[in-house]
């Protein structure tokens, strides 16, 4: 990257810019796959937790029930029973909205640390769920719904607290064909029974893919404007017998060199920026994700910057001398 290193020297400020916006776009990719990360979990993590390998739903026409709108009403032995309602939590004056779960392979009052420390209830303490009063006999985590904190408790005291008769869904362990009127679904599938989870989801994973590609645009551009003004030297370097190749190897060596420093400074204020919004907001930084889409915006950009590099393979050196 004989000539590359030469550039970045003489126009530094020129490379420094676009390493700026580099970095300022992948903070913005990080940044926001560490909120969709946090969003979905306050959404989803609840029913992730739950056991088996799938769940019995109610059919809503030719496909499965959100679990709100899903209702069972006879089980018979075809699965554990699962209940999910809404309702407000109150203790001393203090008082939540929360998500309840019923289930038939729970014992025992849960209540997350998020509740317990709203509602100033402790192991052995009582919250007043609706009209009835209950016992927590344990603070754990136990995830969240729909960006509710979650109360699980046995599916017994569950309709005493509801008043209802019918649950939403049944916990299966087997692969068998889900009885008429319902529909299985995978573990795996469980996020989209959650109201309003797959569009939320979906936005914000568009907005991400909007922002990588904006990255490849950015790259391109800045090379075809840059290759343009730089012709004419390169086309000496092609008359001292350089090769096509090897320019292009030269330019797609700085291109890459801009993206992985921009891409590093970027994802680093982004994992900085989220573990200071950490308590403070629903940020989390998950490795995976993060790393995909830095290799995403890094493929985008080296294919941007070799279609913005293609006059180096056409140029005639006595054309461009010319000009």
């Amino acid at each position: 990257m004989y000539l590359g290193l030469r550039e970045f020297r003489a126009a530094a400020g020129r490379f420094a810019l676009v390493v700026g916006v580099v970095t300022l776009l992948a903070f913005m990719v990080v940044a926001l796959s560490a909120l969709t990360e946090g969003l979905r979990q306050q959404s989803v993590s609840a029913v992730e937790k739950l056991p088996g390998a799938a769940l019995l739903v109610q059919e809503d026409g030719d496909k499965p029930a959100l679990l709100s709108d899903s209702e069972i009403t006879r089980t018979a032995g075809e699965g554990t029973e699962l209940g999910v309602a809404t309702l407000r939590a109150s203790h001393d004056g203090a008082n939540s909205t929360v998500a309840v779960f019923g289930r038939g392979d729970v014992h025992e009052v849960v209540v997350s640390p998020d509740i317990a420390k709203t509602l100033g209830v402790v192991p052995g303490g009582s919250i007043q769920l609706g009209s009835t009063t209950v016992r927590v006999d344990r603070v754990a985590d136990v995830g969240q719904y729909a960006h509710q904190q979650v109360i699980s408790m046995p599916v017994g005291e569950w309709r005493e607290v509801t008043h209802r008769d019918s649950v939403n869904a049944l916990i299966v362990d087997s692969d068998s064909a889900a009885p008429a009127g319902l529909v299985r679904v995978a573990h795996a599938d469980l996020p989209d029974l959650v109201p309003g989870f797959s569009s939320e989801h979906m936005s914000l994973l568009l907005i991400q893919g909007l922002l990588v590609v904006i990255s490849a645009v950015v790259v391109c551009g800045f090379f075809a404007v840059w290759t343009g003004q730089r012709i004419g030297s390169l086309a000496v370097v092609r008359a001292m017998g350089a090769g096509r190749w090897y320019l292009l190897r030269d330019g797609l060596a700085q291109a890459g060199s801009v993206l992985v420093v921009g891409l590093a400074l970027g994802a680093a204020l982004a994992v900085g920026f989220a573990s200071l919004l950490s308590g403070k907001a629903p940020v989390v930084v998950d490795p995976a994700a993060g790393a995909t889409v830095l290799a995403g915006m890094a493929v985008l950009g080296l294919v941007g910057a070799a279609l913005a590099l293609r006059p180096l393979v056409k140029v005639d050196p006595l054309v461009a001398l010319n000009r």
